[in-house]
């Protein structure tokens, strides 16, 4: 029987040396690598061929992602970032409210814990399924700024002026009744659900990554050239990489729902800290301030959402005091 030939592009950041993990199935690219020259952790870049990585700071994610669509052949395509990754382990683990599994440090044990090492079983679950996408998560579990909502589109709306602008999700509609309308009825129903798939992490046969393909990227190219990004924060101008995460929920929402496709849902393992590890007391120091962070989250989260202005002005506070933690902060991207 044909081996399947299945490839999970890993983005990574050009500013962080992450731990890579050691398992063929996964290709670690550098996301944005048109403005890096050094390649201090000698991988791949996602600025050679047909790319678009001059567009890392708008499109995020999906400069690798468009990459792998245009240079590289497969039966089945994956994308995951340096911080989340599917878990291919058996056993279930607890989740936040975003239903993640929030781990303090990507270490060997916690690659072994949650499958990444594991090529011939990955090999075998892929090649089981056309589709591998995380598990929705709730909205109505998610802290906005403006407190919990019902459905996917007012969780977002509850970001305008801050992710994005509200205007930006009807004009991503409009492109859809107009360049992809068997998509339409989907889009609608998944906003107005309660039931998000976001972070763009995924397996998908070949057949179906062009089709998420070929759906995503003319709406977020047309979203981006209409944009008026004047007064943008950092934040805001990554509005076609937003867009992209709700195209991506809105596909995986049509293909799961109206499609006969064999699906599997895996949990989402988010790591804190990926900083390359630098032995023990490197480890345990970094182990400790998660359990810091986490408490104070606690505590703050449900005063302060992720956001809110309230919040926005203790992080820069907070990165004054601390200015070697903003490289590593964690966002919804």
């Amino acid at each position: 029987m044909k081996k399947n030939n299945i490839k999970i592009f890993v983005s990574h950041r050009i500013d962080i040396e992450s731990e890579l993990i050691d398992n063929p199935i996964y290709t670690h690219v550098r996301c944005g690598a048109v403005f890096d020259d050094k390649n201090p952790m000698n991988i791949l870049g996602d600025n050679t061929g047909d790319n678009i990585s001059e567009r890392r700071m708008s499109f995020c994610e999906f400069t690798v992602q468009y990459w792998a669509w245009k240079n590289v052949q497969a039966d089945y395509y994956g994308l995951c970032h340096y911080r989340r990754y599917l878990s291919f382990s058996k056993r279930r683990f607890k989740t936040d409210e975003y239903n993640m599994v929030h781990v303090p440090v990507l270490t060997p044990g916690s690659k072994k814990r949650y499958g990444l090492l594991d090529t011939e079983g990955m090999e075998k679950l892929i090649s089981e399924y056309d589709i591998l996408t995380s598990e929705y998560a709730d909205v109505r579990n998610i802290p906005t700024p403006k407190g919990k909502k019902n459905t996917v589109r007012e969780m977002w709306d509850d970001y305008n002026g801050i992710f994005i602008e509200k205007s930006s999700v009807d004009l991503m509609l409009e492109l859809i009744d107009e360049t992809a309308p068997e998509y339409s009825r989907s889009a609608r129903e998944y906003l107005s659900g309660n039931l998000h798939r976001g972070f763009n992490c995924y397996v998908l046969k070949k057949e179906l990554f062009i089709r998420l393909c070929d759906f995503q990227f003319p709406i977020m190219f047309e979203v981006e050239r209409r944009l008026d990004t004047t007064g943008y924060t950092q934040t805001m101008l990554r509005t076609p990489a937003f867009i992209g995460e709700m195209l991506y929920g809105i596909f995986m929402y049509h293909v799961t729902t109206y499609e006969q496709w064999r699906v599997k849902e895996l949990q989402l393992v988010f790591f804190s800290d990926t900083d390359r590890i630098k032995g023990c007391g490197d480890l345990i120091k970094r182990q400790i301030w998660f359990g810091i962070d986490r408490t104070l989250r606690t505590i703050i989260d449900p005063l302060m959402p992720k956001g809110s202005k309230r919040r926005e002005s203790l992080k820069n506070i907070f990165y004054t005091l601390f200015p070697a933690k903003r490289r590593g902060a964690a966002n919804i991207k």
